[in-house]
């Protein structure tokens, strides 16, 4: 009897799956060659059977797989998660199945040797008790400490409970691999031989292997990053998601999930725990703890002797060098202490401003609503969109010698280097490591002493634990601030604070220093004090009065093409529509306007912002109404259910 397929293909399409002809043996989950619409395409086997249609049906061209690669809870993930971001079947599952670049081998954990959990303090025992009480339900905490508050350890403590008293397995999502260095090896020295890490600085081969063996059932804890959340873990009971605030875990291609929200749902369907931890939560996640409508477990103290860094601010001068004297002589009081620096300037390149005086104008990108950087070796870059120039060639073309303004890490390594040459000086940041395994390296070198000063942007404030680190300076704190996004200023916050958190984490007295010139903003000031708590008390009350997250849920709609008309009059088309619906109580619809860095790439960029109580019903009218319009192919219209940043 001939045998028939459901495929899914990893394509923008409405339909959900396409029927072939497949070979005998062929399973659910296996992979699959054939052609639709004249090309060759991988698709998936979402379901066999022996209905013959009324129409020809193409045999596939061959079985790539010997075995399935994905599972029945996958499958049904993704339908969930298909309705839940209005993409195609076929893009939703073939997120699940691993992809990397071929890069060398990344090594985490060697010399690590096999060691119990450190034993918990009194906070951390009760956090650990009380969610461990909820095992076997579908229950949300958030594990609230201080940075080096011990909230690795306590993670420690509910995998093993989990892996010992049941048969269930384990995800652990991090937002960056390489940045979490102390967290691989202390999973690995208590679980050796248990964890599959799932990242994309693997080879594809390697990562398959890891896969699979959670697919198989070999190994039952995964540690990766976002798209890890949908490794195939038979029977899960536990989900942890650390720096849970970090915006990493937002997908930003089709679909646009968020990790948190497909945690939840895989946690829903199998009576997990899902564990949210963070010194600086996001909004809507503190707000749901301080509400009782999730656990909320609180650490306030470092275990041990170690204690908060003390965190001090001192204002940038128009005239002063790249580093204030203050941080300065601190640099130096820590290098003749043998002891360790990490310093935060969250810009990258050498110069982030190209002045002609001529025009009397900063120097864009052709490409985008945007500025050109300078980088070393004389090259000038858009950080938006990538476009690159040689200096010389963009300085003969204006006719004029450019003035170089600002200042990117690249300057400031350079000055390092010069003002203290006996330092051991690396710097990290997007420019650094085009390889994932450089990040490795800095930060196993950081953590082993062999690093005097660690300078770089965003990146260092994740999760890094180095002993003798015990100063950390904060450069140009108030970039980011600026930003027309209602998240702005949580971003700052967040970023001063765990970048602060780097300090003083073992018996060393820790030290932060920040330099900005908006000494009296709030923020600056809240972050100074590392009070969460007033941060959230005054930022809460803005978004309840503009009615953003928490107590609205956004969908950003955006059309971009390389003809401007026509990505407004999508825009406008689609605007036309939803006006059907409106006026709509507890719903406000924003624009449409053109999106705050307008052009991109060379595409004209105009957007939506609906802010609702009701999104499920706008994600029905989106549905029904906008997916199916017939747009030019020149545009691409992005649906983004609680987009993460609106510019």
């Amino acid at each position: 009897m001939i045998q028939y397929a459901e495929l899914a293909f990893d394509l923008p399409i409405l339909e959900d799956t396409f029927t072939y002809e497949v070979p005998p043996g062929t399973q659910v989950g296996m992979r699959v060659e054939a052609k639709l619409r004249g090309r060759k395409e991988e698709g998936i086997v979402l379901s066999l059977h022996h209905n013959e249609p009324s129409y020809e049906v193409l045999q596939v061209d061959r079985v790539i797989d010997k075995t399935p690669v994905i599972n029945e809870e996958q499958i049904g993930l993704a339908y969930w998660v298909k309705e839940q971001y209005l993409a195609s079947l076929g893009e939703c599952i073939h997120k699940m199945i691993p992809s990397g670049r071929r890069h060398s081998k990344v090594k985490l954990t060697e010399d690590i040797t096999a060691s119990e959990p450190f034993k918990l303090n009194e906070e951390q025992e009760a956090a650990y008790q009380n969610i461990k009480a909820d095992f076997g339900k579908d229950s949300i905490h958030l594990l609230f400490g201080i940075t080096g508050s011990g909230k690795t350890e306590v993670y420690l403590h509910l995998i093993r409970d989990i892996l010992q008293n049941s048969n269930k397995g384990v995800l652990l999502l991090v937002p960056e691999i390489g940045l979490t260095y102390h967290i691989i090896r202390k999973l690995e020295a208590v679980f050796p031989g248990q964890i599959a890490l799932l990242h994309s600085a693997l080879k594809v081969s390697e990562r398959f292997k890891a896969y699979t063996d959670l697919l198989q059932g070999k190994k039952r804890i995964a540690v990766g990053t976002r798209s890890a959340v949908f490794a195939p873990i038979a029977n899960l009971g536990l989900v942890i998601i650390d720096e849970e605030h970090d915006g990493s875990f937002k997908e930003h291609s089709t679909p646009r999930y968020h990790a948190r929200q497909v945690a939840l749902q895989r946690c829903r369907q199998n009576k997990a725990v899902l564990v949210l931890g963070s010194a600086t939560p996001s909004l809507e996640v503190y707000h749901l703890a301080k509400t009782g409508k999730i656990g909320l477990q609180i650490l306030t103290k470092r275990p041990g002797t170690a204690k908060p860094p003390t965190v001090r601010i001192e204002e940038n001068k128009k005239d002063a060098r790249l580093i204030g004297s203050e941080l300065t002589f601190a640099i130096k009081q820590r290098l003749d202490k043998k002891e360790q620096v990490i310093l935060l300037l969250n810009r990258r390149g050498y110069s982030p401003l190209l002045y002609s005086e001529k025009e009397k104008t900063y120097i864009p990108c052709p490409n985008c609503t945007s500025h050109l950087c300078y980088h070393k070796k004389g090259t000038v870059i858009c950080h938006l969109c990538g476009f690159s120039d040689s200096l010389q060639r963009l300085e003969s073309k204006l006719g004029e010698k450019l003035v170089m303004m600002g200042t990117g890490t690249q300057k400031l390594e350079e000055f390092l280097l010069e003002t203290f040459p006996g330092a051991k000086v690396e710097r990290l940041d997007q420019d650094s490591i085009q390889d994932k395994s450089v990040l490795t390296d800095v930060i196993g070198r950081l953590v082993d002493g062999e690093i005097d000063i660690l300078t770089g942007t965003q990146m260092i404030s994740k999760g890094l634990d180095a002993a003798r680190v015990t100063l950390v300076g904060v450069l140009n704190a108030g970039i980011g601030l600026g930003l027309p996004d209602f998240r702005a200023g949580e971003r700052v916050f967040s970023l001063l604070t765990q970048v602060a958190g780097r300090a003083g984490r073992s018996d060393l007295a820790g030290e932060v220093l920040i330099e900005t010139n908006t000494v009296d903003h709030p923020i600056i000031r809240m972050a100074l004090d590392q009070d969460y708590i007033r941060f959230y008390e005054s930022e809460i009350k803005t978004r309840e009065e503009l009615f953003y997250p928490p107590f609205s849920r956004l969908i950003r709609i955006l059309s971009r093409s390389k003809d401007e008309s026509l990505s407004l009059k999508t825009i406008e088309e689609v605007h036309q529509v939803l006006k059907k619906y409106l006026p709509e109580p507890n719903t406000v619809v924003l624009g449409p306007a053109p999106c705050p860095f307008y052009k991109i790439d060379a595409n004209f960029r105009n957007h939506i912002l609906i802010k609702t109580t009701m999104q499920n019903k706008w994600r029905e009218i989106l549905k029904k109404e906008i997916r199916p319009l017939k747009i030019s192919k020149n545009v691409y219209l992005e649906l983004d259910f609680d987009p993460l940043d609106l510019v």
